[in-house]
């Protein structure tokens, strides 16, 4: 067979032999009649390329297989074993499970990130949260089932029980995220694990409209939680409720997207991609105005701590702010106290909830309503296609003023100097912002 000449140094060994390829030694050995070639490698796992170093770890390798005495050879490896083909099989099996054993359970991730037939395009954000999906199902192996060390010791009665655990307390889209992301690791890790079968395979989607989802926030809620918060953590309410826009694209928002000139900000959504044109309300107005030293992110903090691992202490803290001003977060019967996995029913989300909730109240058609209450490139289809005039008008009317006592927003251009002054005299004395601040400014501006 060509490359097996390796000249002078090569040494036809009882056990085997050894050749060289591409300087990089191989052994080549029999086990019952079975050929099998395998490359060298030390004990970091680079390929051999010194012949002593060669020998050594042939000796290793094959150290499973010596046994000088045929009969003890034979009954170690065949003696349960009746027929002569079953023999050879099952000496073949041993030995590949001892040269190339099945996929660590600890090794899982890493492999599919390395497996090359997997989705090569997979973004960065996503492999994060594939990998705590699946670190999630070896925490919850580790504690059900320790014995479980490979995947495939992992059988569809497991997979099956860890759904039936996973679903309770979650929405069907996170389940089917979990469920997906398995399926798809199994199924490109199949041979390194040496499986015949996938067993996530038989387990079914969630119908994603079976469970609850968030609920909206009343006005009253919202109004408390948005004049209860101060700094960083109120403006990113309001622009929640102002908006409508997902935790991420308010956090992550620019002020290269915003123009208060013209009362609109343009995003490109971390989602889909697309580029939305949202108008700004007067509360809203009044707020990122308070910002405008700011360069970059709008929040610098939190987009900080949003793109790095501890995002979600984010979303805790606003939970926590929503309790803190009781506001119930949980379905009733579940979490602290109850024995039930925690249901939120209140979150970030909401305040999207909320906003789709105006725009009807407002006589936004339910076609477009529809598309506001969908995911993915849904909600931003209708966005794209309006006009940044359409945009502002509607955060100019369909929005009664959660800092203002004002039921009509104020337009600027329809009052005179005087009456201008006046608005924002009134604006001031019914903003929630701390009494000695507010004091302090009327106090000049009606001296």
């Amino acid at each position: 067979m060509k490359g097996l000449n390796i000249g002078e140094k090569s040494k036809k060994l009882s056990r085997g032999y050894l050749f060289q390829r591409n300087k990089n030694y191989y052994v080549r050995f029999k086990i019952n009649g079975k050929q099998f070639c395998k490359v060298l490698q030390d004990d970091e796992g680079n390929t051999i390329t010194e012949y002593r170093k060669a020998e050594k770890a042939r000796e290793k390798l094959l150290a499973p297989f010596v046994i000088k005495d045929k009969k003890a050879l034979k009954e170690n490896l065949l003696d349960s074993i009746k027929s002569d083909t079953d023999k050879q099989q099952e000496a073949v099996k041993q030995a590949d499970d001892i040269l190339n054993p099945p996929l660590m359970l600890s090794e899982g991730f890493q492999a599919y990130v390395d497996n090359q037939s997997r989705p090569q395009k997979t973004k960065e954000q996503n492999l994060k949260n594939y990998e705590a999906y699946y670190r999630k199902f070896c925490d919850w192996l580790k504690v059900k089932h320790p014995d479980i060390t490979r995947l495939k010791e992992v059988s569809k009665e497991i997979a099956s029980e860890y759904c039936l655990q996973l679903k309770k307390g979650i929405s069907p889209g996170t389940f089917n995220k979990h469920r997906d992301f398995l399926k798809i690791l199994f199924h490109y890790l199949r041979d390194q694990a040496k499986m015949n079968f996938n067993p996530f395979e038989a387990i079914k989607r969630l119908d994603q409209e079976e469970t609850p989802t968030r609920r909206p926030l009343t006005d009253e809620e919202a109004k408390t939680a948005i004049t209860r918060a101060e700094g960083d953590l109120k403006t990113l309410l309001l622009l929640g409720y102002y908006t409508g826009m997902r935790l991420g694209d308010c956090i992550t928002l620019k002020w290269s997207e915003i123009d208060l000139e013209k009362k609109l900000i343009v995003r490109t959504l971390n989602k889909t991609k697309e580029t939305v044109k949202v108008g700004i309300p007067p509360d809203l107005h009044f707020q990122l105005s308070l910002y405008r030293k700011r360069i970059g992110y709008l929040f610098p903090k939190m987009a900080e701590k949003y793109n790095s691992t501890n995002r979600q202490a984010i979303p805790k803290m606003i939970q926590a702010h929503f309790e803190n001003c009781g506001i119930k977060t949980h379905a009733e019967g579940t979490g602290q106290g109850t024995g039930k996995k925690a249901v939120v029913e209140i979150g970030f989300h909401s305040l999207r909830h909320g906003y789709i909730s105006k725009l009807a109240a407002s006589g936004i058609s339910q076609n477009i309503l529809v598309k506001l209450a969908g995911h993915s490139s849904q909600m931003s289809e209708y966005y794209t296609h309006l006009n940044e005039g359409k945009a502002v008008e509607i955060a100019q009317h369909a929005f009664k003023g959660i800092l203002s006592s004002a039921t009509d927003p104020i337009t600027v251009e329809s009052f005179t100097d005087k009456e201008r002054i006046e608005q924002a005299l009134e604006y001031i004395r019914s903003a929630a912002i701390p009494e000695e601040f507010k004091i302090s400014i009327l106090s000049i501006l009606e001296g």
